[in-house]
């Protein structure tokens, strides 16, 4: 319904066309303008995004680059003959020369330790007494390592290194102690003479979160601004921030994405690179107010552009409306004040334009029309309603009624009782049909006159017609167009019946359907051919509202199919098309006429105009 309205307004008013055209010739800038920002954004996003895979990337060499160097460190002394010369001793017991063997090892493990900044402890297991020999706190005795996973694991490489990662809660409290087992640090661990025969003692190499930390700092470049190094399974190792603020993101992501803190609220770009050597990832975190303030500066300059267009726009139609579309408005108002009447209408002729001189002409056309009315037409109508009198006075219903009623009384005195009751239906049919002037019966009128002209017909036809009436309870208060129906049954029992020597039937069924109301006349009668049927629906499928007017003001009588013409002619008039006469029948078999009536009344005035 809104479109339907929307549409109609569009084709009746000249001002909101006119803005739509200018709207729609603003359309394609308004959408270029958005489209170059879009696309500067963009760009910006993609350049970014480049130079921060390109920091990123160089910063994920130099972690690589540091771990390798630890596991060549490894390496050299896991190798080393005289480290494995001292622990080659199977002493369970820590005996004295299995500590001096252990404090020479621990002199080594120490000076290297010093030598390599990185690392914030270097240590050996020695398994067959037990004793974990660090670089940071000496040696000390341990028990359970031989039968953790990280020990079994070590010796089944074949003397490859591995990568410890320790997660939270995965070692107690007593383990963390030391450096390799605390969360957060990373341990490189390789088995002492790893081509050996007998390989149980492991080379454990830590760098301590700190130090991962104080890498990642030189990616920042301010307070807002954040950096994550995360292991392969996606654990996170070290931050220049808490934790707990490292957003949400896809592991294997390379471009940049944008989203809001939970922190802050406010926008940040994460991007995240991978290591395609170690599988480490760097996610880099950046606030969106600094990349985008160029091209938000940019974008409120578009949208504000955009607006004045638009205002514009309204003003320039407002303007073209006032000068153009406004005396056309003036002038259709003035047409519609002359068609329904008003012939003293008159519009403002000040202007000396083409508007000015269409105005004159209106004013002009409207004395005329007024003369012509009053000189031409009002007598015409005088005429018509004196003959019309005239008319009356000569068919006077209470003249037909009294002598009916007459009639009646007549045929009771003398015993007439057929004759009586027909005419008393025939005084009582007569007297709703003329109904003082009513148009409209409501159903269940229309089937009691009917039942009225149905009695006559069945006492003129003795017991040859029976009639079937079926109406629904919903039907009966609603008002219809009087004697429809009539016409109808007249031609059933005349044209399908009245030749039938007995068993003739006419039926009326009347129902609701949807919004509609069906009324329907059917009798076995003798039907129609074919080809009769078709001409007959031809003829009346040639009718609609402005057909029926057309035929209407030619005043041409007509002769053929006058009953259903007739039915037909009324319904489009008083209902306008929506309304409809079908018709089907059967050669031998008889013949059935539907009418659909729309509920709601008769057709408005935008049906009779077409509208």
């Amino acid at each position: 319904m809104d479109m339907r309205r929307l549409v109609r307004n569009f084709k009746q008013s000249v001002q909101l066309r006119l803005t739509s055209y200018f709207l729609i010739i603003l359309i394609p800038l308004v959408a270029i303008s958005v489209y170059a920002g879009f696309r500067s954004q963009r760009n910006l996003e993609v350049k970014v995004n480049e130079q921060i895979l390109v920091t990123l990337a160089s910063a994920v060499d130099s972690f690589d680059m540091m771990m390798q160097n630890i596991d060549m460190l490894s390496m050299s002394i896991a190798d080393d003959d005289n480290i494995i010369d001292l622990l080659k001793l199977e002493d369970t017991r820590l005996t004295e020369r299995l500590t001096l063997n252990f404090q020479k090892v621990l002199n080594q493990l120490s000076s290297t330790s010093a030598a390599n900044g990185n690392l914030s402890q270097l240590a050996i297991y020695h398994s067959f007494s037990n004793t974990m020999i660090s670089s940071q706190y000496g040696s000390r005795q341990v028990e359970g390592y031989q039968k953790q996973r990280w020990y079994l694991e070590v010796l089944g490489r074949g003397g490859k290194s591995i990568l410890l990662l320790p997660r939270e809660g995965e070692f107690d409290s007593y383990q963390q102690l030391d450096p390799a087992f605390h969360p957060g640090s990373v341990t490189l661990l390789r088995p002492v003479d790893p081509f050996g025969v007998k390989v149980t003692h492991v080379v454990m190499i830590t760098v301590g979160r700190a130090r991962l930390a104080r890498e990642l700092g030189k990616l920042v470049s301010g307070p807002e601004e954040r950096a994550y190094l995360l292991a392969e399974d996606g654990r996170v190792l070290a931050g220049t921030a808490s934790l707990e603020d490292l957003p949400e993101r896809e592991d294997d992501s390379r471009m940049m994405t944008v989203g809001k803190s939970e922190r802050t609220g406010k926008e940040e770009l994460v991007v995240q690179y991978r290591s395609p050597q170690s599988g480490w990832s760097i996610v880099m975190v950046k606030p969106a107010d600094a990349i985008y303030a160029e091209s938000d500066k940019l974008r409120m300059i578009t949208y504000a552009i955009i607006g004045v267009s638009f205002l514009l726009t309204l003003m320039i139609s407002w303007v073209v409306y006032r000068g153009i579309a406004a005396p056309l408005s003036s002038l259709a108002h003035g047409m519609k004040q002359l068609r329904v009447g008003k012939l003293d209408t008159s519009l403002p002729g000040k202007r000396e334009d083409e508007f000015g001189y269409l105005m004159n002409a209106f004013n002009q056309m409207a004395q005329e029309q007024k003369h012509l009315i009053e000189n031409i037409y009002e007598q015409q109508l005088l005429r018509l309603k004196a003959e019309l009198r005239v008319l009356q006075s000569q068919i006077n219903p209470h003249f037909l009624y009294n002598t009916l009623d007459t009639m009646y009384s007549m045929a009771e005195n003398y015993g007439a009782d057929e004759i009586g009751e027909m005419a008393l239906n025939l005084s009582k049919f007569f007297r709703l049909s003329l109904s003082k002037g009513q148009e409209e019966f409501t159903v269940g009128e229309t089937v009691q006159h009917l039942q009225y002209y149905l009695r006559v017909q069945q006492l003129r036809f003795v017991d040859k017609l029976a009639v079937q009436v079926n109406v629904e309870e919903a039907c009966k208060p609603i008002p219809v167009l009087k004697l429809l129906l009539q016409p109808l049954v007249e031609n059933a029992i005349l044209h399908g019946l009245e030749k039938k020597a007995k068993g003739g039937e006419v039926r009326i069924d009347i129902r609701l359907e949807g919004d509609m109301l069906r009324m329907e006349v059917a009798d076995n009668g003798k039907g129609l051919d074919p080809e009769r049927l078709e001409y007959i629906r031809s003829e009346l499928g040639k009718l609609s509202i402005h057909a029926v007017k057309g035929l209407l003001q030619e005043q041409k009588p007509r002769t053929e199919l006058y009953g259903l013409w007739n039915v037909k002619a009324r319904l489009k008039l008083y209902y306008g098309d929506r309304a409809e006469l079908e018709i089907d029948s059967r050669e031998n078999e008889g013949t059935s006429v539907i009418l659909w009536i729309p509920i709601g009344g008769a057709a408005d005035e935008s049906d009779d105009r077409g509208g």
